[in-house]
């Protein structure tokens, strides 16, 4: 007991020390995002008038501290670092972000410096030397064995405490208060005492806890990182601060985990044997972006400190404001914005008004029960479980707590001022984006229907969201509409997109600022990046990623830049030696054929002349299908059937497109009629020769039928021709009698055991069929067989011509109708 209590007097003691002014320095442990902090921070700098601060922020952020201070920024925002490609023709990649919200103690601290003319030092290493950091660890784990993880360039949160939050002493803490995480372990210990006016008292606690959470984790894991020789710099900011003029004390206001660094420093020997020697830091550049609340909150996985945002800055709010009870006044501001939310967004899940009141009176009740000055973030949500939601499951996730969860966290976006040295991509985007009807002034994501083939706007728009996703910006995604690259849905008119920009955008925009400062010109740039990437990668020879390319391009409306993009495809589908693979080439280039209008490509000869090297070099690689490998066969006979199909339409190709040659692949097929062919590549062959006139009915049924009725093999091998066939001539069973009469005498002879043998490899083969194949299919077998049942199609194919203007005239009437009503303005169109 004696030592257990000396311990806690170490402690206590250590605490006191934080605050008392020990060698002119007072020292201020915070979590980032704080509002108890920032409150507490504020109070406690602005009594004592430091002559100076001492920030932790990366050192090389100092050159924006005017910009912090200018009156047209609206919180959130976050400074974001970039790195400068290691090779001229690289990309500059985000280092990392830097958030400030509302609560920031941080922000605080730079708001009281300004307004007082006190000097601020960045403390902590310059932002580059995260990344060589980072660059380093990936390296190390790699060599033993780790295997690769994230991308080292990938962009990182500088204001990541996971060092504090899940250390052995957070986990006891945790289960020591009988809470459900940290967030709500802090909360209580922490957040709960924003209205008191013991500065002292609060960060005494705060730096008691954070110095367990250190002791709690072993040095190895502090030494693993980058943690020792950040301290080393922070000591040097706050010697450099000491020499600051005038008098009173040095504030150094960092985050808790490190304070028990620096107010006792290591030993001189410690510090031989502490930090490696650091790795230099790679060349960076700062920029002011805008950031959102759902960045900020710590529950979608970002780490930037605390959970719920918007639920902080109103308890902030109200704190700020002097009320007697700021929690409940914070709790019923919420309870009210969630009624609201939910009568404008979601009206069937809006409780009545007695719900809304016991909701805040049961928070108020919760945060009794616990011991606390007023209900916080947990006390809500709990009391909302309790009086809103009804009859649900609780294992899964109510409509009405996902309204409550979004409404805490908030979708607010910051705002830079104008001038803040973003580069000129960064406006040239917000500006493109605005004038194509896309809302970008919060974090809201939203959803965006472009008739692109009638409307020329939409197709901009179109255009601008794919050039976006072309950038890797991730702002919109496209829900529907036509895939050229895939060739299905092409002939959709419309494309639905969701859509919403996020500080990922925009540190993405600064990221390939170095390229240009107008879309098309980043874009261009990052479209020869991709072509050069091609060689580098090995993929010469691979034409599938250049034509893959070459549509993306084309939706982004970059057509006119794709000259070098054609002009190396060329030779690539020329070397490419696999024939599955050139077959697809010529699938995806005759899709650009089809659709080279919406694609920008229309009276461009390229395409043609490349759709034409295709199909030519696929017939060259005819001849591979002899000796196939057995793995290879299933997809070599899908490339034969796309060869054909794509050859037939060619042929018959209208006055305007460039004729391919059915010659040359008939004469290519006849060729490998007698070939050591694979079974089910020889039952295509066969199909696709006798609709040339090259075999006739009776061969083909012979080449199909005769391996199922003769055959020695296991089941499939004697259905392999048959699943050739109809793979690329589906029809040929219904058009040719003697083929399905050979069939049929072959399925009838099989006794029970062998037809049940073949079932399975049959109904596979027949998956090859559409549904109206299947249908017709099976009427011409009921009418051979003489059946009464009625296998005719039950839709028709279409309203017919009586019906569409019967139709037009019901509308012209509804539409008078609602004119008669006052509902006109409900038939405009909807400005887009």
């Amino acid at each position: 007991m004696e030592a257990e209590a000396a311990e806690r007097e170490a402690f206590a003691a250590y605490g006191q020390r934080l605050t008392a002014g020990e060698g002119g320095f007072f020292f201020f442990p915070i979590r980032h995002h704080s509002p108890a902090c920032a409150l507490h921070l504020t109070a406690a700098l602005a009594e004592i008038g430091p002559r100076a601060i001492v920030l932790e922020m990366p050192a090389d952020f100092a050159a924006l501290l005017p910009l912090l201070s200018h009156p047209e920024i609206r919180l959130p925002i976050a400074i974001v670092s970039v790195a400068d490609g290691e090779r001229t023709s690289d990309e500059r990649l985000p280092v990392g972000y830097w958030p400030f919200s509302a609560t920031s103690p941080e922000w605080a601290a730079l708001r009281l410096a300004g307004e007082r003319g006190c000097p601020v030092v960045f403390a902590d290493q310059v932002s580059g030397a995260r990344l060589a950091a980072a660059r380093q660890e990936k390296a190390r784990e790699e060599g033993e064995g780790q295997g690769p993880g994230e991308e080292a360039t990938a962009p990182a949160l500088l204001t990541d405490e996971g060092q504090l939050a899940y250390s052995c002493y957070a986990e006891g803490l945790v289960k020591r208060l009988g809470v459900r995480d940290f967030n709500e372990a802090w909360d209580r210990l922490f957040e709960s005492r924003a209205g008191e006016k013991d500065w002292r008292g609060f960060f005494r606690d705060v730096g008691i806890h954070c110095a367990l959470s250190r002791l709690a984790t072993p040095a190895a894991a502090i030494a693993a990182d980058d943690t020792l020789s950040r301290e080393t710099c922070m000591r040097a900011a706050m010697a450099k601060a000491a020499l600051s003029p005038g008098e009173g004390p040095i504030a150094v206001v960092t985050g808790g985990f490190h304070t028990p660094a620096l107010i006792d420093p290591p030993s001189e020997d410690d510090r031989a044997s502490g930090p490696p020697a650091a790795v230099p830091a790679v060349r960076t550049k700062s920029y002011l972006i805008r950031y959102t609340h759902d960045h900020l909150d710590r529950i979608n996985g970002y780490g930037a400190g605390m959970p719920s945002p918007h639920w902080y800055e109103r308890l902030l709010g109200r704190v700020g404001e002097g009320h007697d009870d700021p929690f409940t006044e914070a709790a019923a501001d919420v309870v009210l914005a969630l009624a609201e939310r939910l009568r404008r967004d979601r009206p069937n899940f809006m409780p009545p008004l007695p719900s809304l009141a016991a909701t805040v009176a049961q928070a108020r009740a919760l945060a009794d029960l616990r011991g606390l000055p007023g209900p916080g973030r947990a006390e809500i949500i709990d009391a909302a479980r309790s009086c809103l939601v009804k009859g649900e499951d609780p294992r899964d996730q109510s409509p009405l707590i996902e309204v409550l969860l979004t409404e805490l966290a908030g979708e607010g976006i910051g705002e830079v001022p104008r001038g803040a040295g973003a580069p000129p991509l960064v406006e040239a985007v917000r500006n493109r984006a605005r004038a194509l009807g896309f809302r970008i002034d919060d974090g809201t994501e939203r959803n965006r229907l472009l008739d692109i083939h009638r409307k020329p706007r939409h197709l901009a728009a179109s255009r601008f969201l794919h050039v976006m996703s072309l950038l890797g910006t991730g702002f919109g995604r496209c829900m529907r509409g036509p895939d050229w690259v895939g060739g299905t849905a092409t002939d959709v008119l419309f494309e639905e997109w969701t859509y919403r920009w996020s500080p990922a955008v925009e540190s993405r925009l600064v990221a390939l600022s170095i390229d240009g400062d107008t879309v098309e010109r980043a874009a261009d740039a990052v479209l020869s990046r991709s072509v050069e990437a091609l060689g580098q990668e090995g993929k010469a020879r691979n034409a599938l990623a250049a034509i893959r390319l070459l549509l993306i391009a084309g939706q982004a409306g970059l057509a006119g830049a794709c000259g070098g993009l054609m002009a190396a495809i060329g030779p690539a589908v020329a070397a490419d030696p696999d024939f599955g693979r050139v077959a697809l080439c010529l699938s995806m280039l005759d899709n650009l054929r089809r659709g080279r209008k919406i694609l920008g490509f229309a009276g461009m000869p390229g395409p043609d002349a490349l759709r034409l090297a295709a199909y030519r070099r696929a017939i060259d690689l005819l001849p591979t299908l002899e000796g196939a490998r057995e793995e290879d066969v299933p997809r070599y006979v899908e490339a034969l059937a796309t060869l054909n199909e794509i050859a037939e339409a060619g042929a018959a190709a209208g006055d305007g497109d460039e004729r391919l040659d059915l010659d040359l692949l008939d004469e290519g097929i006849s060729a490998l009629l007698d070939g050591d062919l694979a079974p089910r590549a020889a039952g295509a062959v066969a199909a696709i020769a006798h609709m040339s006139g090259r075999v006739s009915a009776q061969a083909l049924a012979t080449r199909i039928i005769g391996p199922l009725q003769f055959g020695v093999g296991d089941p499939p091998a004697r259905v392999e021709p048959l699943t050739g066939l109809l793979a690329v001539q589906p029809a040929l069973l219904k058009r040719t009698p003697a083929l399905l009469e050979g069939l049929d005498a072959v399925l009838a002879g099989f006794d029970e055991a062998d037809f049940i043998a073949v079932l399975a490899p049959l109904r596979l083969a027949f998956t090859a069929l559409a549904p109206d194949e299947t249908d017709a299919l099976a009427a011409v077998i009921a009418d051979t067989k003489g059946s009464a049942l009625d296998l005719a199609p039950r839709f028709s194919g279409g309203p017919s011509e009586a019906g569409m203007l019967a139709n037009a005239r019901l509308n012209a009437t509804l539409a008078e109708l609602m004119r008669a009503d006052g509902l006109a303005a409900w038939l405009e169109e909807p400005a887009s």
